[in-house]
């Protein structure tokens, strides 16, 4: 029987509370430190706790499963040795990241209760660094003022420089801060391991000459310097920098080591599984002088440094600190997990071969627990699930700030979780940076600065425009960008032209002469403000901030705090560069998001769960956070655990030393489940492990192996879980929610425009209170009694609002499609959305491509629409220009090349290879490229697969017949035209299509769906008279031919895509549907209101 989600039954928290500790459990310990945990409130301690808190005279280490109380017993630590009578500023706590040590600053300042101090030094490992150099800066011989480089700044630099860097070997695949951040991360990882770009230098050196991976090595030996050396000039240290100068200082100066160890006479460090060697290093340096050093770590747990984890701390708890050994306590038991949960947990790393023998054994808190397994059908109904039992629990009276659902990434199922949230009106909130990025008022601010810089860019002018204060209707931007497109201007330049354009309606005009003040005003201070200052006034000026005190959302506070921090980042900027204009930090700002928002280290998991919201996190920012409920989604084999990540190139195993590559296929599976086991831990009640059986485009999906082996321990069985379609009251939540939005965008809208001279103010006013009247209807629905209908409860509550409206209002409301949308669409939240937005919207059929009764239609075309119907709006009706990228262009010389070698040429005496060559030296001139790395890599391609392509060509037996030869045809209303690149006619008389390609090779069975070569198949019976044909992509890259499958699509399956297609552009259906693979290519990101929230 397929389980109902919404049956996911919690145990009452006061239940538990009332029940004591849990069966087993060892009674609070009393000791030195009791008095201090009192006062402070803190839990009472296990005996093993205790005995950590008490120990004097040497090195700690604490090991402890999660949940055990490992950092508990450290923060009595802390609170004992105060108690004891050192100072607080005699006691440096460290952890690996910001987001950590800001959580155990509040622990220990809690446990201290009214104890006065200085300072409390808990810190993360980097900012001890960056304190000890700049307290030591002669000593470690650097500038004072040297200010830490975030991984963003480093970008930034980089690809402000990427001219004069060396990257002839590194294929920029026209996206170089993709390829520079990975240069960065294997940078990273060298510093982490110890090795400096000296050193890495002299290992690549001897590398063979002529080999390629040689000529690669020595490249980014050669990049590597030059990081530093732009770091250096820039006033800069990166994160590994900072480690690996105090890690010379401390070895290289005794004096300071001794007089850092006076500093700070007690270390404490925190999840130390997850120190890179280096930091690990100077942790010891730290503790050399008096051995005073404890430490907790779970090797299970080790997510942020996991390769050799189990040999580093076996070394550690093997050797000495300060000439003592090292002593250890084991906690058991989790004070946190239920028995089920710890025994799911624990069959998930069982299997890792490289664990802790001094490991405790794993045993649960002997309180009840929940572990489900979902088989859900779709991606759709695993967020369905999710979303009707977080909406259970609520109502039982969890708080929503302890749920939490992990997913692998934010970025690919975050935003269907989303959606199925919303459906249900319950707060959530996206973690990451990726999800800062996809705040829609930081896109905002966003679009602004990059069409400030850049006048050209047509999609950061579409959004400002579309979007608040300016929401210039769709109809209107249509217009603005056809004056564009036919005068040959950049947009701004086409605004200006169109507000003289008998084209634009009154209304319409004001509208973009409210744009272009704002612009002139922003660009007559982007070269003289202060980043800072400029993005605050900015801010002001587009009224972002007065938009949240209308807003409905349950995130208003974080969306108020996301703008805070689009302009604590700037004053940052300027902090790292004073003489730095708003232009330059915009160029940063655009640079980091388009790289995917990396994010700084003091940034990381900025998405610490709030009480009023379920937080959604990718499984790598699980550490360190505590739930109630947790659902793991996204548990398929694919996925989990997935492909290893991979560096552009591997770590030298001779650099890193006993580190390992780390890079292996063993190393990649124990890194996943440790990334999931700490993911199920974080749970104390609930837990459920979800995966989809159906991928997007319906291909089966089978579960992870890892989630198997939870089932096989716990003896349990897959729950299936099916797409739910709409009910009455989902859908009454998900259009309530609709309407109040825009009740109060209404509102705010209305209310600017009472003060000015118009003929339709009292229009304006009457639809504002038609809005509330909806509003009123829908939740009258919502009160009707159990059972009732909608269809049956409507006409009674729509006589009573009727009755109390004007006769305006009364004209207003019988004319709302809201009924329909109630009645007819409960299913379909897209028809929801397509009937409230026409509310608004005037038609865009004059801009749609029209042939007679039905539509012009290319290949393209239709790819694009199924791809994405909003895409497909962006291209092809409103025709936003866009600038090729440098692999379009390529891919356009590449096509000419090919075509103008087969003009005019005898199919059975080809042109010569230097023909074919000398047609690439002329077009690539003509096409603008010069002689960067990244263009001089392409020119490089295009040779190599030129040479190739003359070769088949003469090889092949087919008998070239035509070459671009043109078509059109017909499928019920719409015309469909192309071209199709070379026709050959087979040995076997049959004919094949080929087009060419120039980006990477799909599989056969990848092709299966493909519309293009279907398309040419069905013309070629059409417009040609071919009735036998075979069709085939050759990639002239790779010199590869993949012909689409004998069961790939027929004429059948294309005439009804066609048809189809051509229904819902007629219908004016542009609905985006997003997905990572479609939304991290797409040209319309910055415009796209689906890659927000």
């Amino acid at each position: 029987m397929p389980a109902s989600p919404g049956a996911f039954t919690p145990e009452d928290h006061h239940a538990r509370s009332a029940m004591g500790p849990p069966l087993g459990e060892p009674a609070p310990a009393t000791g030195p430190a009791e008095a201090a945990a009192a006062a402070s409130g803190t839990p009472a301690l296990t005996a093993d706790q205790q005995g950590a808190v008490d120990h004097r005279g040497g090195p700690l280490v604490i090991l402890g499963g999660a949940g055990s109380g490992r950092t508990q017993a450290l923060v009595a630590r802390f609170a004992a040795l105060v108690a004891e009578g050192v100072a607080p500023e005699d006691i440096l706590l460290l952890t690996r990241t910001a987001a950590a040590a800001d959580a155990l600053h509040a622990r220990v300042h809690d446990a201290l209760g009214d104890r006065p101090f200085e300072e409390l030094p808990v810190l993360p490992v980097h900012g001890m660094c960056a304190r000890l150099l700049r307290d030591e800066a002669l000593e470690a011989g650097i500038d004072p003022f040297a200010v830490t480089a975030t991984p963003a700044d480093r970008l930034a630099l980089l690809l402000d420089r990427v001219d004069e860097l060396t990257l002839r070997r590194h294929d920029l695949r026209g996206r170089p801060a993709a390829v520079l951040g990975a240069v960065l991360a294997r940078i990273d990882r060298l510093k982490e391991a110890g090795v400096r770009a000296g050193r890495f230098a002299e290992w690549a050196a001897t590398l063979a000459a002529d080999t390629e991976r040689g000529e690669r090595e020595r490249e980014f030996a050669g990049l590597f310097e030059a990081h530093d050396r732009l770091l250096l000039a820039h006033g800069l240290l990166d994160f590994g920098e900072l480690v690996l100068r105090s890690q010379e200082l401390l070895e290289r100066r005794p004096h300071v080591r001794e007089r850092t160890a006076a500093r700070w006479r007690h270390v404490l460090v925190d999840d130390l599984e997850d120190l890179t060697p280096a930091q690990a290093h100077v942790v010891t340096l730290l503790a050399a002088e008096h051995g005073d050093l404890a430490a907790t770590a779970d090797d299970d747990q080790a997510v942020g440094e996991p390769r050799a984890v189990a040999a580093r701390l076996q070394a550690f708890v093997g050797g000495a600190v300060g000439g003592r050994p090292v002593h250890v306590v084991r906690l058991s038991r989790s004070l946190r997990c239920p028995e089920r949960i710890v025994t799911a947990a624990e069959a998930v790393v069982a299997p890792i071969a490289d664990r802790l023998d001094e490991a405790p054994d794993r045993i649960g808190s002997g309180a009840a627990g929940d572990v489900r397994l979902w088989r859900c059908a779709t991606g759709r109904a695993q967020a369905q699930g999710v979303a009707a039992a977080v909406e259970r629990l609520v109502r039982e009276g969890t708080r929503p700030g302890r749920i939490g659902v992990l997913v692998r990434s934010v970025r690919n199922e975050g935003q269907e979780l989303a959606v199925a949230l919303e459906e249900r009106a319950l707060p959530y909130r996206l973690a990451g940076a990726a999800a800062f990025f996809g705040q829609a008022e930081v896109r905002d601010v966003l679009a602004w600065l990059r069409l400030l810089v850049d006048p050209g860019d047509a999609g950061a002018v579409v959004r400002a425009l579309a979007r608040p204060p300016i929401e210039l209707h769709a109809v209107d931007l249509a217009r603005c960008i056809q004056i564009a497109r036919r005068r040959k201007l950049d947009m701004v330049s086409a605004l200006v032209a169109a507000t003289e354009s008998p084209q634009l309606p009154p209304e319409a005009r004001e509208r973009v002469l409210a744009f272009l003040k704002l612009h002139r005003q922003a660009a007559a201070a982007l070269d003289t403000t202060r980043p800072d200052l400029f993005v605050h006034r900015l801010i002001e000026r587009l009224g972002l901030r007065r938009q949240q005190v209308f807003a409905a959302q349950a995130d208003v506070v974080e969306r108020l705090v996301s703008l805070a921090r689009v302009g604590e980042l700037a004053a940052s900027y300027a902090r790292r560069a004073p003489q730095a204009t708003p232009r330059e930090f915009a160029r940063w700002l655009a640079a980091v998001a388009e790289a995917g928002g990396m994010h700084d280290a003091e940034d990381e998991d900025e998405g610490q769960p709030r009480d009023d919201a379920v937080a959604v996190l990718p499984l790598h920012a699980a550490k360190g956070l505590e739930f109630d409920h947790v659902f793991v989604c996204g548990l398929q084999a694919s996925r989990m655990p997935g492909a290893r990540r991979q560096l552009i190139e591997p770590i030298p195993a001779e650099l890193l030393g006993d580190a390992g590559e780390g890079d292996s296929r063993e190393e990649h599976l124990a890194e996943m489940r440790r990334v999931l086991h700490v993911a199920m831990t974080r749970a104390r009640e609930g837990l459920v492990l979800a995966y989809a059986v159906a991928s997007e485009r319906g291909s089966p999906q089978h579960p992870s192996p890892f989630a198997e082996e939870a089932r096989a321990a716990l003896g349990a069985e897959w729950e299936d879980v099916e797409e739910q379609l709409f009910g009455p009251d989902e859908a009454l939540h998900a259009t309530i929610g609709q309407l109040r939005d825009e009740l109060l965008a209404d509102v705010q809208q209305i209310g600017t425009r009472l003060g000015e001279l118009r003929l339709d103010t009292d229009l304006d006013v009457a639809h504002g209170v038609t809005r509330y009247l909806e509003l009123l209807k829908l939740s009258a629905l919502l009160a009707r009694p159990t059972g009732q209908p909608v269809a049956d409860a409507l006409p009674g509550i729509n006589a009573a609002i009727l009755q109390a409206a004007t006769g305006q209002q009364r004209e207003i409301l019988q004319t709302s499609s809201l009924d329909e949308v109630l009645l007819g669409a409960e299913r379909d939240a897209g028809v929801r959305a397509a009937a409230t937005a026409a509310r608004h919207e005037p038609s865009l059929a004059p801009f749609l491509p029209r042939r007679g009764d039905g539509l012009a239609l290319s290949a393209s075309d239709i790819e694009t629409y199924r791809t994405c119907p909003l895409k497909y709006k962006f291209a092809r009706v409103f025709r936003v220009p866009q600038e090729p990228t440098i692999n379009q262009r390529f891919g356009i010389v590449v096509h000419q090349v090919l075509e103008r070698y087969h003009q005019g040429s005898d199919p059975h005496q080809p042109r010569s290879i230097d023909e074919l060559l000398g047609l690439l030296e002329a077009g690539w001139r003509r096409s603008g490229f010069g002689a960067t790395d990244e263009e001089r890599q392409l020119r490089g391609k295009a040779e190599t697969a030129l040479r190739r392509y003359h070769q088949r060509f003469q090889a092949e037996d087919a008998e070239p017949m035509w070459f671009e030869k043109s078509f059109t045809f017909k499928i019920g209303p719409h015309v469909l035209r192309g071209r199709v690149d070379r026709v050959d006619r087979l040995p076997d008389g049959r004919y094949e299509l080929i087009d060419y390609k120039t980006g990477r090779p799909r599989t056969a069975a990848q092709l299966r769906d493909d519309v293009q070569l279907a398309l040419y198949a069905v013309a070629a019976t059409q417009a040609w008279g071919l009735e036998a044909s075979r069709q085939s992509y050759l990639y002239v890259l790779d010199d590869r031919k993949v012909p689409l499958p004998d069961d790939g699509g027929d004429a059948e399956w294309i005439s009804e895509t066609v048809l189809e297609v051509g229904d819902g552009i007629l219908g004016q259906g542009f609905e985006p549907t997003p997905s990572y693979a479609a939304c991290s290519i797409c040209d319309y990101r910055i415009a796209c209101p689906a890659s927000e929230r």
